[in-house]
């Protein structure tokens, strides 16, 4: 399925991006890289299905966060 990744600023959109993924949860590793490239605080990650709804929306900081909470296994 065909996802829109899409960085907000301020409430609108500042760059936009179309990923083919097999499941949504597949998502994350194209958020963290995008996170890593917008390190702005007030940066949101919007992310949108083929018939627009949003499935994910988060914080840039949030994800940096996150990620830097995790371990790898």
């Amino acid at each position: 399925m065909l996802y829109d990744f899409e960085v907000l600023k301020d409430g609108s959109v500042i760059q936009t991006q179309t990923i083919h993924l097999p499941h949504i949860r597949d998502a994350w590793p194209a958020i963290n890289r995008l996170a890593r490239k917008f390190r702005e605080r007030g940066h949101k990650i919007r992310v949108k299905d083929q018939a627009g709804g949003i499935v994910i929306l988060t914080g840039v900081a949030a994800v940096r966060h996150h990620g830097e909470d995790e371990t790898t296994e």
